[in-house]
């Protein structure tokens, strides 16, 4: 077996295990579990070296969405919410190349403004400027609300 795919076996277990331990022992912050369930690399978890790593660390190139996908379009978030200027979610998604593009696509954005939100990142001011009516999908309605462990962390 190649050490890829041992690796892959290995971080199935991993996320199976914190999904667990989210749902039956209350462990982790919603954000953390979210980004697990949804293959969203947790980017405001990482630690800098002077801690002991998180579980993620090791496992960066198995994420659906990469932490380099992450970082880029969080950091233009950042940048738009400290200018004053932030994008409705389509002005986001046309930022990013559109929504069918593979690695900034609108399913991938909203994975990570949902992480960005359960983290507590930004204010109501950002979110309801980012979910102007009538300026995002329906599916992106979904990015503010309440995160329920039990409903949505599903173990396959």
């Amino acid at each position: 077996m190649s050490e890829q795919r041992i690796m892959q076996a290995l971080f199935n277990q991993q996320r199976l295990q914190i999904k667990s331990l989210g749902v039956h022992h209350d462990e982790y912050t919603d954000a953390y579990l979210y980004a697990w369930e949804e293959g969203v690399y947790p980017f405001f978890n990482d630690t800098d070296g002077s801690v002991p790593p998180m579980p993620h660390e090791c496992y960066e190139e198995f994420f659906k969405i990469k932490k380099e996908h992450v970082k880029k379009v969080l950091f233009f978030l950042d940048e738009k919410w400290l200018e004053k200027a932030v994008p409705t979610f389509w002005e986001l998604e046309d930022e990013f190349g559109g929504k069918w593009r593979e690695e900034y696509g609108r399913s991938a954005l909203i994975g990570i403004c949902r992480y960005a939100f359960l983290r507590g990142s930004f204010d109501k001011s950002f979110w309801k400027k980012l979910l102007t009516p009538m300026q995002h999908p329906s599916e992106a309605s979904y990015i503010c609300q309440p995160f329920d462990r039990q409903n949505e962390i599903f173990f396959n």
